[in-house]
């Protein structure tokens, strides 16, 4: 018989794999459909697209050297990396064919348009490079967490420079010829004509509007640049959706991901008999059997992983499930579902649903659970009493799920006073007494029995009825061995039951109680509101302190690690930036697309119910370094113009925001559609990604606009309409 385990995490992380490795096929496939239709020929697409594999090959190179291994975070920044890759090669490409137009001498041409283009395709890309290195100062699980992820971005963009500096003019100078370049009409040329030939299908069709989409934009732009409040308003306006997003949009620690198994913990009443325990399981257990989507449980109690046994009221059930195309539920769907059956069925049956890979993180972040409040203080009693008073309020908070109020249930124990005068009369210790009665009790080792291959040790005890019977217990003999003589337990001793607490908690050598619980159906910064709102209005009494611990607690010091890494980004990219511009206007005006664009984001995120969590926040550190590379292309050129041709800087960027406008689509383009595949979630594990995803989308979508007409506003309204660059400037350039 074949024997299938219940929780098989080999099979997660092969499907999780496969799931991330079709989201790059995907991601490519679309990515190169976007450049077919932009560029029109094949032969130019071969040429731009080959720096997707190359590129994926020399970091699957460079990360063996390294010693990294294939995981969800490595395969993912892979995944997020097939869109941005591209960008430099696609702009030098797009430069090269436009050079082409310009002169018929093909060599000639690809020099001219990689030295045009050289310096502000390294500077964008650098800047989304210097946007990963401050993720080096996370500390913990989250350092840890992304750690690969940054690594394995920042080579791939590193490699991609390198190839479209390098093997896409080589490509270039040697396949492109005359007719490819003639398949453009006169648009980017003169920006006055659009001028094709009928018979070239549907992506002449496609391109012939693209070249009308950058004369509308032209003419559209030269209307905004005498509009300076219109674009602060609408600026003004941005920031406000994007503050009220914020306010809607939930917020969590790591994404939740769907295992396909999860463990139920269970705690009956302290002191349930185990056969009461056993039977309340057997009741989960049909629970779980009647669930369609569950096919297989394996269940422990009395014992956990280690060695030792434990309480007899505790135990787990591990549940797997379907795999995820074959059922219609979510886990989290079914967990929910479960636990309102075994709440029904069995109201003092204390559970905990957690997912294993999920477990294990919590664990080393410190945050087994989501909510936890900590309550410290010398008095055991007024920590249970506050508790207790805690405990209506927040039971009744709507996505609390899984509540204990940290009070342990009494447990049943036998209290034994000895009397020392007597046990002395008969030449006996109160440490022989204790000796003697816990051999009763626990048993003493009786040697080993072998049965086949193993041997089985052998412990000799009281029978229960006498142990848990203090009257029968109190018969029992004992002899001194100095006189010899036997005398009754109850006359050295006395045996009274009691209730006694079944657990003591310390935290730094402070008595503590943990009140915990799980979130389901909202988002654990929701849920942390309410309960905050339930501790103000229930403030702890002289000697107890309160403190938050728990996800949330990780999640705080997550958040403030990634507002630093976020800030050190942006300075970093606008060192950047004023290395190439010499000049601190021009990046503080790009950089400013960047928190405009996080609306986006929070717009993204609040539509498809994504809360914000440390995977979305990595998403607005990328965002900083995506942003502005759109921005550099856009606002060197203008540069470039007003160098060679000594135009105002009006004039400058209406010419330069026009030509540049395909190479900004297509980049744009590219990059949304290599992460759609992420961002629909498809497969297992792609929740990890999904949210940095989603984030990323929603901000470069809105950054584009805002790179084509706030950018250039705000500088014509900073700079002046006829300012020009001095000679000085152009004779350094």
């Amino acid at each position: 018989m074949r024997l299938k385990p219940v929780y098989d995490q080999a099979a997660l992380v092969r499907e999780a794999v496969k799931s991330v490795r079709d989201a790059m096929l995907i991601g490519a496939a679309l990515a190169i459909l976007v450049l077919l239709v932009f560029l029109r020929h094949l032969r130019i697409t071969a040429i731009s697209a080959s720096a997707i594999p190359l590129t994926m090959a020399i970091t699957v190179g460079v990360m063996s050297l390294l010693g990294q291994s294939f995981n969800l975070m490595t395969l993912g920044a892979m995944a997020i990396a097939i869109g941005i890759v591209i960008d430099d090669a696609v702009v030098i490409t797009e430069n090269i064919v436009r050079h082409l137009r310009l002169n018929p001498d093909r060599h000639l041409a690809v020099r001219e348009a990689v030295a045009e283009i050289v310096w502000p395709v390294t500077s964008s890309t650098i800047t989304t490079v210097v946007v990963f290195a401050p993720l080096r100062l996370l500390q913990g699980v989250v350092g840890q967490f992304f750690a690969a992820l940054s690594l394995t971005l920042t080579i791939a963009v590193v490699v991609s420079l390198v190839l479209a500096l390098t093997i896409i003019p080589l490509l270039s100078a040697q396949y492109l010829r005359e007719e490819d370049a003639d398949q453009a009409s006169e648009v980017l040329l003169t920006g006055r004509t659009i001028q094709m030939k009928v018979d070239r299908g549907i992506l002449a069709t496609i391109a012939a509007k693209i070249d009308e989409l950058s004369i509308r934009y032209e003419r559209s732009l030269a209307k905004v640049l005498g509009h300076t409040r219109w674009m602060i308003g609408a600026c003004a306006i941005l920031v406000v959706a994007g503050f009220l997003a914020h306010r809607f949009v939930g917020s969590g620690f790591l994404p939740e991901m769907d295992e396909g198994a999860f463990v139920l913990d269970y705690w009956t009443p302290g002191g349930t008999a185990l056969s009461e325990t056993d039977r309340q399981v057997h009741i989960v257990e049909n629970i779980l059997a009647k669930t369609p989507e569950i096919v297989g449980t394996s269940r422990r109690t009395g014992a956990e992983l280690g060695l030792f046994a434990t309480a007899q009221n505790t135990g787990d059930v591990v549940a797997r499930l379907k795999p995820e195309g074959k059922r219609s539920r979510t886990i989290f769907e079914v967990i929910d579902d479960t636990r309102v059956k075994i709440e029904a069925a069995l109201p003092r049956l204390r559970v905990e649903f957690v997912q294993i890979l999920g477990d294990v993180i919590n664990d080393l972040a410190g945050a087994a659970r989501p909510v936890e409040i900590k309550l410290f203080g010398s008095d055991l009693t007024a920590l249970e009493a506050y508790a207790k008073r805690l405990e209506p309020g927040l039971s009744k908070i709507d996505g609390l799920e899984d509540f204990f109020n940290g009070v342990s249930e009494p447990s049943a124990e036998m209290m034994m006073t000895i009397n020392g005068a007597e046990s002395s009369r008969i030449g006996l210790t109160p440490e022989q007494v204790g000796a003697a009665v816990e051999s009763a009790l626990l048993g003493v080792n009786a040697g080993e029995v072998r049965l086949e291959d193993r041997t089985i040790g052998v412990r000799v005890r009281a029978p229960d009825s006498v142990r848990f019977d203090p009257i029968q217990l109190a018969s029992l003999p004992i002899v001194s061995p100095s006189t010899q003589s036997a005398a009754p337990w109850g006359a050295l001793a006395s045996f009274t039951p009691v209730d006694a607490r079944g657990e003591l908690l310390r935290e730094n050598q402070q008595q503590m109680i943990a009140m915990t619980a799980d979130v389901s159906s909202r988002s654990l910064g929701d849920v942390m509101s309410d309960v905050k709102r339930v501790l103000a209005t229930t403030p702890p009494p002289a000697g107890i302190r309160l403190e938050l611990g728990g996800q949330y607690a990780s999640q705080q010091e997550a958040f403030r690690a990634l507002l630093l890494v976020l800030a050190l980004a942006a300075a970093s990219v606008v060192a950047v930036m004023v290395i190439q511009f010499r000049s601190f206007v021009e990046p503080l005006v790009v950089l400013l697309a960047a928190p405009l664009s996080f609306v986006g984001a929070m717009l993204l995120l609040l539509i498809t119910g994504t809360p914000l969590n440390v995977s979305s926040f990595m998403g607005l550190i990328l965002l900083v370094g995506l942003i502005v590379k759109n921005g550099i292309i856009l606002l060197d050129f203008t540069r470039r113009r007003m160098l060679e041709e000594n135009l105002e800087l009006e004039k400058a960027i209406v010419e330069a925001a026009r030509i540049r406008l395909r190479p900004i689509l297509m980049t744009t383009l590219c990059t949304l559609f290599g992460l759609l595949p992420l961002a629909l979630g498809l497969g297992a594990g792609s929740e990890l990604q999904r949210p940095l995803a989603l984030a990323v989308i929603g901000g470069l979508a809105l950054s584009t606009p805002i790179t084509l007409y706030v950018v250039p506003t705000l500088l014509v309204a900073i700079r002046g309409r006829h300012y020009t660059l001095h000679r000085s400037t152009r004779s350094q350039v």
